[in-house]
């Protein structure tokens, strides 16, 4: 099932080379990017702006790790990735969409689709 509007998707990633081709992968696709380097930076995005999905590395410097901002903001669409395998992420809850790192266009966009519908 595609996804029928462009979406609002709130991109955490500490990876500077990575959260720009994210970006630009998803605002070729049609999508709504507001990429933020940090979990800090997200949760000070969210008191303001509202996402139709939450797309967010594990791993990130500062004091709201990418573990943290999926499990506060469960009640939205969440997109997890990392570079170590699902299983070793058992906080992931039921819904919470996974996508291992390197990721291509289609496994991004295919991922996005999943757990926006």
């Amino acid at each position: 099932m595609a996804i029928e509007r462009p979406l609002v998707v709130l991109l955490v990633e500490d990876d500077d080379a990575i959260r720009e081709i994210t970006s630009m992968i998803l605002e070729g696709a049609g999508h709504e990017v507001h990429a933020v380097p940090n979990g800090d930076a997200a949760e000070k995005w969210l008191e303001t702006g509202k996402a139709d999905v939450l797309f967010t590395d594990v791993r990130m410097p500062g004091r709201v790790t990418g573990e943290v901002l999926a499990q506060r903001h469960a009640d939205m669409p969440v997109l997890v990735t990392s570079g170590e395998a699902r299983e070793q992420h058992g906080w992931l809850k039921e819904g919470m969409g996974y996508l291992p790192k390197p990721y291509d266009r289609r496994a991004l966009l295919a991922a996005l689709e999943q757990v926006a519908a």
